[in-house]
């Protein structure tokens, strides 16, 4: 039997579902865009994630370190005050040039962090998409210790 605090909490949390906002819901860029995840080269895939490859420099802000001890834990971070609907990152040192791309809800906080691995040195570039506008920020990280089975 469930006493009154269990189904209080219950029926709680059966509201918040359902008054939840429904603009949550993910894109498969997987399916949807299926050549940016097998590109070899950064601007093949920003050409199949946007459309272009035309981009301006700057407004994001990009933390990876100078040197990466291990390549398979590089630790990435981005952020920008830009209002942007899609942001990707990407990097040339693996075969496949695509890491993650983000679709980001109206008035969304952009902050992120998260590790990626690189086989090799590489560039790590994060590009955002802010109507239809292009901005960009690369880095280059060196690998000292291979993180693709090296």
């Amino acid at each position: 039997m469930l006493n009154r605090r269990e189904f209080l909490g219950l029926g709680l949390l059966a509201f918040g579902v359902a008054i939840a906002p429904n603009q949550l819901n993910a894109i498969n860029f997987r399916e949807t865009k299926p050549k940016a995840w097998t590109a070899t080269k950064v601007d093949e895939a920003i050409k199949e994630l946007f459309g272009t490859t035309q981009t301006v420099e700057g407004k994001i802000k990009l933390k990876a370190p100078d040197i990466a001890e291990n390549g398979a834990v590089v630790p990435i971070s981005f952020e920008t005050n830009l209002k942007a609907s899609k942001v990707a990152v990407f990097q040339d040192a693996n075969p496949e040039s695509t890491v993650a791309v983000f679709n980001i809800p109206e008035n969304a906080v952009i902050d992120y962090a998260f590790r990626i691995k690189m086989a090799k040195t590489g560039t790590v570039t994060v590009v955002a998409d802010v109507g239809g506008k292009l901005h960009k920020v690369s880095k280059l990280v060196k690998v000292t210790i291979g993180g693709c089975g090296g």
